[in-house]
């Protein structure tokens, strides 16, 4: 099973950042009350081959403030769920409900 990093709080989202600067990371905004966040969260977790890029998320009723933060810095409009691929700080990829696919997440990863 895929190792997801959740975060709770600001600085573990201006971690995460930093880490794209790296390599390509995705991060998954979900709901734990939704079913299509549900589908979207099964989706998000399939990215566990070598080379799939590290994962993170936000549970949106848990860390509001970090969901918003997110929004705000990367430049995204907020919806839930949602999947975001970064690179080097930046938003590269952005996937909303249905749209998050296992394999559509995988081919927007950016090469390093």
């Amino acid at each position: 099973m895929a190792k997801v990093t959740e975060l709770k709080t600001r600085e573990d989202a201006d971690a995460m950042i930093a880490a794209s600067h790296d390599a390509p990371v995705a991060l998954l905004k979900h709901s734990v009350a939704c079913p299509i966040s549900a589908r979207g969260q099964e989706q998000f977790v399939g990215l566990e081959r070598d080379g799939d890029p590290a994962l993170y998320a936000v549970v949106v009723q848990y860390a509001r403030d970090v969901s918003g933060y997110l929004a705000e810095t990367l430049g995204v409009t907020h919806e839930t769920p949602q999947a975001i691929i970064l690179k080097d700080g930046k938003a590269a990829a952005v996937f909303n409900h249905h749209r998050i696919k296992t394999g559509d997440l995988r081919d927007a990863v950016p090469a390093t």
